[in-house]
């Protein structure tokens, strides 16, 4: 349907003959797991820059295309879409960016562990290395389910900016349109990311979690406003709910709310301490960036909150 760049086709093996590559029993676990949740952080990385396109592409369109005697860019309901798309597109940036230093930070250990001739054994027990090995299991496919889902909501209103014409293949919204929608497929499913997240963060963010611990470090480290301040509340709570079903199947169905509430308020956090670190001639502007994503983070954790605790009611009626 997309990425008509890459040829791709399926390619099968019969009666091929198999060569062990590796070690014997680390293929699943240690190869194949480490490989994929590479590729998981590079899609995330596609995706922001698919999706980045996107709102360019939107935003030069709707400073160009004249109604009413202005450009579309000054119609209330289109510059509504373009706010939220800038948004969102710095949303996606923090997160990819947040997932790669923990990657690094724990990858860094490990290999410069190995250079000083430490074992590997040892090199494991080190408290950072345990430390930023779990946070890069969570973030990695966190950000891999929030970057490509929004990359396709993004995509999905450029289209829409463009109107008719984007329909058309004479802009490149209809080609960046259809090379997204693969990104929330392929290396995992958004349905198999919130699998790969939903344990990191229940257990994560108990008194003693590991996710807990590092919102609070964060959080330490700027004058965090109110609004954010509540919305952590608010994102507690929904874990607090989400960890008193005692029904699997139930659990199993709530779990995206959970991890979307996560998703949101980690996203959240990220921006407002992106703010001291902007340009000052910027600063005003991402404060305003900053808190209409923390707005629209609280009416979307406010509905998860309701999705769940209705579920649980029902299924104490039932």
């Amino acid at each position: 349907m997309g990425l008509h760049c890459s040829p791709t086709c399926e390619v099968v093996f019969e009666n091929s003959p198999g060569i062990l590559i590796g070690d014997e029993g680390k293929g699943l676990v240690k190869y194949s797991m480490a490989m994929m949740n590479q590729a998981r952080l590079n899609i995330a990385a596609q995706a922001m820059g698919i999706g980045t396109a996107a709102y360019f592409e939107a935003k030069k369109y709707a400073s160009e295309r004249i109604q009413f005697g202005k450009p579309i860019e000054q119609i209330p309901a289109v510059k509504k879409m373009l706010d939220r798309m800038e948004r969102e597109v710095a949303g996606m940036r923090c997160i990819l960016y947040e997932a790669s230093r923990a990657v690094d930070l724990y990858r860094w250990k490990e290999e410069r562990g190995k250079m000083n001739g430490i074992s590997e054994k040892d090199i494991r027990k080190d408290e950072s290395f345990k430390k930023w090995e779990k946070l890069a299991g969570l973030f990695t496919p966190l950000s891999k389910y929030y970057i490509t889902e929004l990359a396709n909501t993004v995509a999905y209103d450029a289209v829409q900016i463009h109107g008719g014409a984007g329909y058309t293949e004479d802009y490149d919204v209809a080609r960046i349109f259809r090379d997204v929608r693969i990104t929330n497929i392929y290396e995992g499913t958004t349905q198999l990311q919130t699998v790969a997240c939903i344990g990191g963060i229940v257990s994560g963010m108990s008194e003693s979690g590991i996710f807990r611990a590092y919102l609070n470090e964060e959080m330490n480290q700027f004058t965090v406003s109110s609004e954010l301040k509540d919305l952590f509340s608010k994102f507690e709570t929904v874990v607090k709910e989400f960890t008193e079903i005692d029904t699997s199947g139930l659990r199993d169905e709530l779990a995206f709310e959970v991890v979307e509430s996560a998703a949101r308020f980690h996203v959240s956090l990220l921006l407002e301490r992106s703010i001291g670190r902007s340009k000052v001639e910027r600063r005003e502007h991402r404060k305003n960036l900053t808190n209409n994503y923390i707005l629209d983070s609280s009416a979307i954790i406010e509905s998860n909150l309701t999705k769940i605790r209705g579920k649980k009611k029902t299924l104490v009626h039932a």
